[in-house]
């Protein structure tokens, strides 16, 4: 009796979910023959690209109905999965812009059932979301009190010789801050970016003008992975290396001297990584300008005829190195980073520097600001119905079943733990969801326990460059235009392997001479 009503039952089950798929499908297909047909009636169309929104409604039907729901995971859990593929496919493939693909995901996911209108919207009061917003509005200020260009030139006059030269002035600069600003988002958005769309633009490179090929893509990606290198080196170059930590001593591992010991853990690896990263960005997306001679006395020029710095250029210098000052001592003083730029900007409002018609007519900053809200909530989803969890005992179970231990469970582990940020939009609920249940499986399959938090740390910062929403200075840098989403993604895979290459044979070398293996 009861195996007939099990039988019973499943036969519902799968002539529900038959239904369910054929009418998934017959409704995509609708669409799309739609758009075809009001495209072929229209001069102007500004819709929806049907030869590449096909392909992405095809790959998350494909998920849902044909791929087998695993054990263990929900129907719920598997159409968010769905959702969220057949969403970053459209990001890269580009069927509308970016706010435009993660609204209709957003759409699809709360009309669908799969989470609440309030799950849905609950990223846009996300700290770090208002701080990628925020940063668009700084990243004006320097344009329009004309700091940036200032900055810009100054450092042109100085290594303005080769474009590579640039690229390794403005990293250094950024190494150096780094010490003393554990925001990395605040760093790389709200200040180094600026400072190089301002190298930029002033070296004629410029996505408005179509000219973003000359230096831009290529120091625009300089800039990007020079944060993922010095939030490596310095236990205070971004805000979730403390919070490793935390979680590192929550299950029994402690770093004597977290300040000495992290930087010596790191220094060798990142010496490398700064010094090679421009040269790899510059095979990947080489610039067209990449000899400068006349540069800097061209910069010298510039920086005559701009004169003195005006009054806006000094407040707004004063207002940033304050910014900077309070982001340096945020734990210290237990002032949030996004409460601080916030007051910043409030401040910048009051004395006429910044101006609410300055931010309301920021179209990038407020398209970036729903694209990435949108993300990670879909993404936040996935780790709350259970998908992240899943594939980390997949991982985990596989690696017991090879009979894996020392290095070769190592190296799997690691590459899932990197690999599986494809599914995050934020590198602090990526740690928050993962870094001690990694930690455990390499110290249970033989990493020794400090050596395995250091090996997960700096993965947490290296994988911040892996897509353009990886960490919330990437959607800020995206937002730019200077670097498309498909080269966005290909460079993101190719320093992907890079680091974890060069990070485990340097690292590893590196951590014999200084005894920590």
């Amino acid at each position: 009796m009861g195996v007939a009503s099990e039988a019973a039952a499943d036969e519902l089950n799968d002539s529900s979910k038959l239904y369910l798929a054929a009418l998934t499908g017959a409704v995509e297909v609708a669409v799309c023959l739609l758009i075809y047909v009001l495209k072929q009636s229209s001069d102007k169309w500004q819709g929806a690209n049907l030869r590449t929104l096909a392909p992405c409604l095809a790959v998350g039907w494909i998920i849902r109905f044909l791929l087998p729901i695993p054990a263990g995971v929900t129907a719920q859990a598997w159409s968010m999965l769905a959702i969220f593929v057949s969403m970053i496919c459209a990001v890269v493939l580009g069927p509308l812009p970016p706010p435009g693909v993660t609204v209709c995901a957003l759409a699809v996911a709360v009309f669908t059932g799969t989470v609440s209108f309030a799950e849905g919207l609950r990223a846009f009061t996300d700290e770090v979301v208002w701080l990628v917003l925020l940063a668009f509005f700084f990243a004006d200020g320097f344009q329009k009190t004309g700091l940036g260009d200032r900055i810009a030139l100054t450092v042109i006059r100085a290594v303005g010789g080769t474009t590579l030269g640039v690229a390794y002035g403005l990293n250094f600069a950024e190494l150096i801050v780094a010490a003393a600003m554990p925001c990395s988002a605040a760093r790389a958005a709200a200040i180094f970016y600026p400072i190089t769309q301002s190298v930029c633009r002033a070296s004629g490179s410029d996505p408005d003008k179509k000219t973003e090929s000359k230096c831009g893509k290529f120091l625009v990606e300089c800039c990007y992975q020079a944060t993922a290198t010095s939030s490596c080196l310095f236990l205070t170059g971004a805000a979730q290396n403390y919070f490793v930590l935390k979680l590192a001593a929550g299950v029994g591992i402690d770093i004597p001297s977290p300040f000495t010991t992290w930087f010596m853990a790191a220094v060798g690896p990142s010496i490398v990584s700064f010094l090679l990263t421009p040269l790899i960005a510059f095979k990947l997306l080489p610039p067209e300008a990449k000899q400068t001679p006349d540069a800097p006395k061209a910069a010298k020029e510039q920086l005559d005829k701009m004169g003195p710095p005006s009054t806006d250029e000094i407040l707004f210098g004063i207002v940033i190195l304050g910014m900077v000052g309070m982001w340096a001592t945020s734990s210290s003083i237990g002032i949030p980073p996004v409460v601080t730029a916030l007051c910043g900007l409030a401040l910048l409002m009051v004395l006429g520097v910044v101006t609410w018609d300055d931010c309301a007519k920021n179209k990038q900053g407020w398209g970036t600001y729903v694209s990435f809200a949108s993300l990670v909530g879909l993404a936040a989803m996935l780790n709350n119905l259970g998908i992240v969890k899943w594939l980390a005992s997949e991982v985990t179970a596989k690696i017991t079943a090879a009979g894996l231990s020392g290095m070769s469970a190592f190296l799997v582990i690691m590459m899932a733990y990197w690999g599986v940020h494809y599914l995050f939009a934020s590198q602090v609920a990526h740690v928050s969801a993962l870094f001690q249940p990694f930690l455990l499986m390499l110290v249970k399959t033989g990493t020794p326990d400090i050596p395995a938090v250091f090996a997960l740390a700096f993965a947490s910062n290296l994988f911040a460059t892996l897509t353009p929403y990886a960490s919330a200075q990437s959607a800020v840098i995206f937002g730019g235009r200077y670097i498309t989403a498909g080269e966005w993604y290909k460079a993101g895979f190719v320093f992907m392997v890079f680091y974890y290459v060069q990070w485990l044979v340097v690292g590893l070398a590196w951590w014999k001479v200084i005894g920590l293996i």
